[in-house]
């Protein structure tokens, strides 16, 4: 397809519906990437690379987030109950294991902490 050719198409969309935008859109950047020296398109084509998996990578890791957080706030009681369990089993193991005065100190700290305000994890 020539540069005039996507012109037409890009000019004669005047009401797109969601696939003619994205075919609007294609067109037009289309157009730019042909402006460009033919040069620098391997510098173009890894930054392209790279801003899609940029974006791949936050819609996962927003993705992640939300599903944690969800788990967080909609664990039962029997869950939370067991968390709670397996967090004081591992402070125990700490304070055993280890004769280190930081080791204990730690574990001293979580324990506080715990009995403060429980928290599943």
């Amino acid at each position: 397809m020539s540069e005039q050719d996507l012109i037409n198409v890009t000019n004669t969309l005047s009401n797109p519906s969601s696939s003619d935008q994205d075919s609007h859109t294609l067109a037009k950047l289309i157009v730019e990437i042909q402006q460009i020296p033919e040069e620098y398109l391997p510098n173009l084509l890894q930054k392209v690379r790279l801003f899609r998996e940029k974006v791949t990578m936050n819609a996962v890791a927003s993705d992640t987030y939300a599903k944690a957080i969800d788990e967080i706030n909609n664990s039962d009681s029997i869950r939370k109950s067991l968390q709670q369990i397996a967090l004081s089993e591992l402070l125990r193991q700490w304070e055993e294991e280890g004769d280190e005065l930081e080791q204990t100190e730690t574990a001293e700290i979580l324990r506080q902490a715990k009995q403060e305000a429980p928290v599943s994890i």
